[in-house]
């Protein structure tokens, strides 16, 4: 009976299984909305136990673009066919910033700050056109007077591998294609670890 049950998930992956990409490689695999009725985010994936998916790397094809956030993947001597994953779909591109403060970087003989050159010393770019997933925090149910509104928070979740040149840390801001910054308050690398990290961000004033 369960010889059977892996034969027709097989088959299905097979027969109806679209083409993906993880990290440079091809794979089939079947991806639905965990909520048909309601407008989230979250995805999940059914692949073969032998797809080419590499942790931490978004996954596109068919137009989209998914951000994994854990995969389900067999670990009892082949007694299943496929991984099951779970996915937040891109929303946005963004640019990550760090401060460099003249006085804290690294000098060159002529006491001038290295590696700052045409940004004026101040907000330098890490990493560009990093594609993420923008959830938007619920505003909290405190009592304000009337016309002082909230600033937006959002949850932002990040593609591991960005952690091969750069880690993301609280006080670094991110910049979407809408030209809006946006000051990362919070990074969680535990809940999701080797898959993405999640920044709490606000809207930055300045």
């Amino acid at each position: 009976m369960f010889s059977r049950a892996k034969n027709i998930i097989s088959g299905k992956l097979t027969r109806f299984g679209s083409t993906y990409t993880s990290n440079g490689s091809d794979f089939k695999a079947i991806i639905a909305k965990v909520k048909n009725d309601k407008p989230i985010s979250e995805f999940t994936l059914l692949a073969g136990n032998g797809a080419a998916i590499t942790d931490g790397y978004a996954i596109e094809g068919q137009g989209d673009r998914f951000i994994p956030i854990k995969f389900d993947r067999p670990n009892s001597m082949g007694n299943s066919q496929y991984i099951r994953g779970y996915m937040r779909q891109v929303n946005a591109s963004i640019d990550i910033k760090t401060y460099i403060d003249p006085s804290n970087a690294s000098k060159d003989s002529w006491d001038k700050p290295t590696g700052t050159e045409g940004t004026n010393w101040g907000w330098v770019t890490r990493k560009t056109g990093l594609y993420v997933n923008f959830e938007r925090i619920e505003m909290r149910p405190e009592f304000r007077p009337i016309g002082q509104v909230e600033n937006a928070e959002y949850l932002v979740t990040i593609p591991w591998n960005v952690n091969a040149s750069f880690t993301p840390i609280a006080e670094c801001r991110l910049a979407d294609k809408q030209g809006r910054n946006w000051r990362v308050l919070d990074v969680d690398d535990k809940t999701y670890l080797n898959q993405a990290y999640v920044t709490r961000v606000g809207t930055d004033a300045r």
